[in-house]
């Protein structure tokens, strides 16, 4: 027997052993974790969601034990038109930001659970769509919806990876031409103005200099979102604004919760590199450990000052040759780069895989 029960923001705390007892089905990833999902929910609790809008959990219990978790976002009222602004609908919570695959929460998925739950969002909400978005290609939950529904497959989302090799030499090989040339002239340049840029691993990281890092972040993010309607047209122009707004309202809660700076703190399976010229802090890639074998990068960025020597590729270079090939030694760790097709992603020997979207 099915029975479904519903939490709010108010009440997360209390699906932490039913959350963690499911977080490490086969389908999981960082991003499922329970740890993830509460710095999610105390943000969202703290002033994220706006008139209309609802965080909601539904779980499945099957013979009185949890079996799933379904983190919703209920929006009410929104509009959308070939890519710009936000529908009404149903999402899972974490589409918007550094959620990079959704996913309901379970050990063993189980299809009648995921119907019933299905069936109690669209008794509540029957007026408003499913848009479950960046689904792994291949895992169980998307296998569910392509077999049920595959004609409201809306197309796919590009993931880069790189995967292991058996030394430094022979991933150096799988790096493009192009890309050799430009570390090279990259590092030229830091050599000929005395520039003293070099990483830095940390395994913890205090609030204070995750704070630090993070504006760099919300920095670069803002100089690449100015609003220039003359420049850059209507469709940009909104395109930029919506992005502008996200990340003002990050900056704007930093004194009150954010989720990403929740996480370099508090999760014991975060990973920080810090970029530096010298002892100031001038970039970041951070990321979260996936057992032994996967890092899921999050963020990669730097100062806009500091363009001319591309950091933030070299930054890259240097996390493979000094750490994960350190000594010139073979590795059996993927660096998942996640979403986005940024040039570097393929310069530095990547290759694609993919997440399946579905509009219900």
């Amino acid at each position: 027997m099915i029975t479904i029960k519903t939490y709010n923001c108010e009440q997360f705390c209390e699906l932490e052993n039913d959350w963690k007892n499911l977080q490490n089905g086969s389908d999981m990833t960082v991003f499922q974790q329970y740890i993830w999902y509460y710095g999610l929910n105390e943000q969202y609790l703290k002033g994220c969601f706006k008139h209309g809008e609802l965080a909601r959990y539904y779980v499945a219990y099957k013979d009185g034990k949890a079996a799933m978790i379904a983190p919703i976002h209920i929006r009410k009222h929104g509009f959308e038109y070939k890519g710009i602004g936000t529908a009404a609908g149903i999402y899972v919570i974490g589409q918007w930001g550094f959620t990079d695959y959704l996913n309901f929460i379970y050990n063993d998925f189980d299809a009648e659970c995921a119907e019933a739950i299905m069936d109690e969002i669209k008794k509540n909400y029957p007026r408003l769509h499913f848009h479950f978005m960046f689904v792994r290609e291949g895992n169980a939950f998307q296998h569910f919806l392509e077999e049920r529904y595959a004609d409201k497959n809306i197309g796919k989302t590009i993931c880069v990876q790189t995967l292991p090799h058996d030394s430094f030499e022979e991933f150096h090989k799988t790096m493009t031409k192009y890309s050799r040339q430009n570390i090279r002239k990259a590092f030229n340049r830091e050599n000929k103005t005395n520039m003293e840029i070099h990483i830095q691993e940390h395994r913890t990281v205090s609030e204070e200099d995750a704070k630090e890092f993070f504006l760099i972040y919300l920095g670069r993010s803002s100089n690449k979102n100015v609003i220039n309607l003359k420049k850059d047209g209507i469709k940009e122009t909104i395109l930029r604004y919506y992005n502008k707004k996200y990340n003002d309202n990050l900056k704007a809660g930093l004194e009150k919760f954010n989720y990403i700076i929740y996480n370099m703190v508090n999760n014991p399976e975060s990973y920080m590199i810090g970029i530096y010229n010298g002892e100031k802090k001038i970039g970041f890639i951070y990321g979260i450990m996936e057992g032994a074998d996967i890092w899921r990068n999050i963020i990669v960025c730097f100062d806009e000052e500091y363009s001319y020597y591309t950091p933030g590729r070299t930054a890259y270079f240097r996390y493979f040759r000094d750490i994960l090939y350190a000594d010139g030694k073979g590795t059996s760790m993927i660096t998942d780069m996640s979403r986005g097709t940024e040039r570097h992603k393929y310069e530095l020997g990547g290759t694609e895989h993919y997440l399946i979207n579905y509009l219900i």
